[in-house]
């Protein structure tokens, strides 16, 4: 006999009954309270199910992770009985940064959820409509996402994670996108250089499925008095832009191109019967830059661009593309200096005579000019406004953005094919210190070649 048998059944021995935890609000009483405490930008991240990605970029202290809460309830209202998962950079992140952003939200607006913190992290929310589970991860370890089929998917801080775990990581998120009814992928971050956002929501922006909202700290008005005169004090231009505009600088080194601006510097010009068309060309091996330019008053307007791997190709493309202005001679290329004895195929011919047998006028300088003149013939014309980029031009506009200076002074080089980052913007200058060279005299300023 047992002594189980004689003992009557307490506590400890019974098996506990649960009562399921429901929620008794409305979707809309729910809804309302939080929005009506949202900032601008806010509401437009947490109103935006259409896009597939969705991006906030915003400075210090603009409400990024109280916006990813926000979003977070938002989409598990709209997605009930399904599981989600929220990604900080690091596990330390996710304990610091997000549990306890995430248990004040929860407890302002006494939102009914259970935690568990073993083995790892995840609440479930109790909402309208039905719960939600909420797995919490560390962007470092994305692969423990593997099987799991997620209605959305958060990530805060993207931007400090290293660029290719970023990208890995992103791409394992969509790829678990698998349930719910508004399937969704929301990144916030401050943004960090030329990082994961920018190379998302800007070089990749054309894409349909894809929209970025930006927010400025100087938005929140619920910030610290002082705190927002504290980083003017002491932050420079660069990090202010960064890190209370919400734009995407070079933060490593002073870049060279400093004037260009996409938004400011951009033009939507096509191509007229009666235009002449300047192709200024970068040989290279592997990708030939050729950055396309015409007149518009006394401005320069680059309103393409191609990247043949050699010289043949570089001939084939102009003479398919530009046929017309062959034919009469309005087609110029001006190519680099270097193109008389070099040449990027094993032919005997150089890439100049190449050019030459192909029709075009070739108009080239005896020597390359001096690097920093033909940096300064840029940035004259980008800071007179002279000088303007259609936006199909994404090699060039990456360089003018992203190349910096490195230890010597000079201007990085790139690595050739087509992540040089170098190649685009020695095209361009190539022909801009051909057709506006600078005047050396006191005067200043710049004039146009004609001929």
């Amino acid at each position: 006999m047992s002594i189980l048998s004689v003992i009557a059944g307490g506590k400890v021995l019974e098996k506990p009954q649960r009562t399921a935890t429901r929620c008794t609000e409305s979707y809309e009483g729910l809804r309302k309270r939080i929005y009506k405490d949202l900032l601008e930008p806010q509401k437009q991240f947490v109103d935006d199910t259409d896009h597939k990605i969705l991006g906030y970029c915003a400075g210090f202290g603009a409400g990024k992770t109280f916006a990813l809460a926000a979003k977070a309830v938002f989409l598990g209202m709209d997605n009930p009985n399904t599981t989600a998962a929220v990604f900080e950079p690091t596990n330390i992140m996710l304990r610091d940064v997000w549990m306890r952003s995430f248990d004040q939200f929860l407890e302002e607006y006494n939102i009914q959820h259970d935690f568990r913190v073993s083995p790892q992290p995840e609440y479930v929310l109790h909402l309208p409509h039905g719960p939600v589970t909420l797995l919490c991860r560390a962007t470092e370890t994305f692969n423990r996402i593997r099987g799991q089929n997620l209605s959305f998917v958060l990530a805060d801080e993207i931007d400090t994670s290293p660029m290719e775990v970023a990208q890995k990581a992103a791409e394992m998120m969509l790829a678990r996108l698998r349930g719910g009814q508004k399937p969704q992928l929301a990144l916030a971050s401050t943004p960090e250089g030329y990082k994961y956002l920018y190379r998302t929501f800007v070089e990749q922006g054309d894409n349909l499925d894809r929209r970025l909202i930006k927010a400025k700290t100087t938005d929140n008005p619920h910030l610290p008095a002082g705190f927002v005169d504290s980083l003017y004090q002491n932050y420079d231009s660069q990090l202010v832009a960064s890190y209370i505009n919400g734009e995407f600088t070079n933060l490593a080194n002073t870049t060279v191109y400093h004037p260009f601006d996409r938004d400011r510097h951009w033009c939507d010009t096509e191509i007229r019967p009666e235009d002449r068309v300047f192709v200024s060309v970068d040989f290279n091996v592997g990708a030939c830059f050729c950055e396309v330019m015409v007149r518009r008053g006394d401005e320069f307007h680059v309103i393409d661009e191609h990247h043949p791997k050699d010289t043949p190709a570089v001939v084939a493309l102009l003479q398919e593309r530009y046929g017309d202005f062959v034919e009469r001679g309005d087609l110029v290329v001006i190519p680099d200096a270097a193109s008389r004895q070099r040449t990027t195929t094993n032919a005997a011919e150089s890439d100049l005579s190449l050019l030459r047998k192909g029709g075009f006028a070739v108009k080239t300088q005896s020597a390359n000019p001096q690097i920093a003149d033909r940096v300064n013939a840029v940035n004259v014309l980008l800071l007179a406004d002279r000088l303007r980029v259609h936006n199909r031009c994404k090699y060039l506009i990456k360089s003018l953005e992203q190349q910096t200076y490195d230890k010597s002074g000079k201007p990085t080089k790139g690595i050739g094919g087509l992540d040089d980052i170098s190649g685009p913007v020695d095209a361009l200058g190539y022909g801009i210190t051909y057709l506006a060279p600078l005047r050396r005299y006191a005067t200043g300023g710049s004039s146009f070649r004609t001929y």
